[in-house]
């Protein structure tokens, strides 16, 4: 019955996107994402699968294009993208809200439940939080002076996605969040250096990594996988150390019968496949195969997949290059106004993207969670049209971009 609901709701969406949408060639990518979808309908032509499963396959992709298509076309006034800037920003804090009801009041972490999103599996209690990490760290870094309304804002942010994980029980924001707010804090450093209020920064940043470290291993040592090894006696480094060694272990594992259960092992298995096979190669094992026992036991899988092999092993390399390049031209074509600031968010996007869609999870794809949020930011750095707010950004040095 969920299925049916959430195809009903698929299909009212796609009609509103049709009544009210005008596709422009002038968007990035745009005569490239029509002829992605000729080759993809043909890739389900080949494999048998209907038009139906075809269109169900690629829905949330075709969606986010259209997204960013129509933002990236549509002048907004600066006062229009604040208030749906504030809007992204409540839903994060409702997703907050959400998960702190499940584990206080309900006291119950289910990895399928994140925040107040419908989930059929947990990752992206994992990707949302890394996402929404690298924005809020981007908006700290570039933020001359921090009101006690933005450090509120950060904090609740930071807080309420660090609660999306950890409710969910995901171990891996442990390691991609710290990971992704470094390379936030090296990328923007070689343009902030040369303002007084970078030191400042620096101070600032170490003492809520100070204040959070706490936080951090408390959740570490009450991570499902993590807390098996540990009995709450563990300095903080030991802590750490466990954890990184479950992680390792948990990627090359294999289950009772030789099937790969880990990301790593079961990307490389997944790989050499295609690569062997022609068929696969061109056309993979059709859309909706990975979910199949047969083509499970065929590839020696059972767990592990992440974005790029669900469509390696759905429509082979193609489909699996496309998406990659789509989503390139949605983060990095920048036809706007040049600043330095944007640049290194176009960048950490980028590999926000390359990190959970190629070594963690389908997220990117196979829902709006992440891109609702990627598609507005992406369209008001690189679209021309838009390019007088980042202009107003500047000009009243609201960001140091």
């Amino acid at each position: 019955m969920s299925d049916i609901v959430g195809y009903v709701v698929d299909s009212v969406v796609l009609l509103a996107v049709a009544f009210y949408f005008r596709y422009s060639f002038k968007v990035p990518g745009a005569k490239f994402f029509l002829l992605f979808l000729v080759i993809c309908f043909y890739i389900g032509f080949v494999n048998d699968n209907s038009i139906v499963e075809t269109f169900l396959y690629l829905r949330y992709l075709i969606f986010t294009f259209l997204l960013y298509n129509q933002l990236y076309k549509t002048p907004l006034s600066v006062k229009q993208w604040g208030q749906l800037l504030k809007l992204l920003a409540v839903m994060v804090l409702l997703q907050g809200l959400g998960s702190a009801f499940n584990v206080f009041v309900l006291q119950q972490r289910v990895e399928g439940y994140v925040g107040l999103m419908s989930s059929l599996g947990g990752t992206t209690a994992t990707a949302f939080p890394i996402l929404i990490s690298v924005l809020v760290s981007v908006y700290f870094l570039y933020k001359p002076k921090m009101t006690k309304v933005d450090w509120l804002w950060c904090l609740l942010l930071l807080l309420g996605v660090f609660l999306v994980g950890y409710s969910s029980g995901k171990r891996g924001i442990y390691f991609y969040i710290p990971i992704y707010m470094l390379l936030s804090f090296l990328l923007a450093a070689k343009h902030l250096v040369i303002y007084s209020f970078f030191k400042k920064k620096i101070l600032n940043a170490s003492l809520v990594l100070i204040l959070l470290f706490p936080l951090f291993i408390y959740g570490i040592q009450n991570s499902r996988g993590f807390s098996y090894n540990l009995d709450g006696s563990e300095s903080a480094s030991q802590t750490i150390g466990t954890a990184i060694t479950y992680a390792e272990n948990y990627e090359e594992a294999t289950d009772q019968y030789g099937r790969t259960i880990g990301r790593s092992n079961t990307t490389w298995r997944i790989l050499n496949y295609s690569l062997l096979k022609t068929s696969s190669f061109f056309f993979g094992e059709g859309y909706g195969a990975m979910k199949s026992d047969s083509v499970q036991r065929t590839l020696g899988f059972r767990y592990g997949i992440v974005g790029f092999t669900r469509d390696l092993v759905s429509g082979g390399w193609f489909l699996m290059l496309g998406t990659i390049y789509l989503f390139y031209f949605i983060i990095m074509k920048n036809k706007s106004y040049i600043t330095k600031g944007t640049k290194v968010l176009r960048t950490l996007l980028m590999l926000v993207f390359i990190g959970v869609h190629g070594f963690y999870s389908s997220d990117f794809v196979v829902s709006l969670k992440l891109t609702v949020f990627l598609a507005p930011i992406a369209a008001l750095i690189n679209s021309p049209y838009q390019a007088h707010i980042l202009k107003h950004i500047v000009n009243n040095k609201k960001l140091a971009f």
